[in-house]
């Protein structure tokens, strides 16, 4: 009787410890400094190169991200809407619950954005 209170005792104790040490690590991303001039062609297309451009090349699905036609899909492709820069399409997708967010981060999505409040140039 007693070994059983003493067992279930410990066991109570080691679930308490368990969830008491219990630590979630959030990962911050630099918000990009919008001050900061940003380089499509270094800056945003090292983002697609990273993580886009093994679905989205010429022949897989749209927009063509890849260093040669990136620019003009996403441009003539209505990707980007530099009036409101939060509501393009290449953004939104690329941020918090958009459906390519698992693929980017928060810092790539920030500068993806900067570069399109800067006038979306070809640089």
């Amino acid at each position: 009787m007693y070994t059983r209170k003493f067992l279930n005792m410990i066991i109570l104790i080691a679930g308490i410890i368990a969830l008491v040490s219990c630590e979630y690590e959030k990962i911050t991303y630099d918000t990009p400094d919008p001050n900061v001039p940003v380089s499509y062609a270094t800056d945003i297309q090292a983002i697609w190169e990273k993580g886009c451009v093994g679905c989205h090349a010429p022949g897989k699905t749209a927009p063509d991200l890849t260093a040669a036609n990136s620019y003009d899909a996403l441009i003539n492709g209505g990707f980007v809407d530099t009036v409101t820069p939060n509501l393009s399409i290449i953004y939104t997708c690329m941020s918090s619950g958009g459906s390519m967010a698992p693929y980017s981060n928060a810092s790539d999505a920030g500068l993806v954005l900067v570069w399109i409040q800067q006038g979306a140039l070809n640089n």
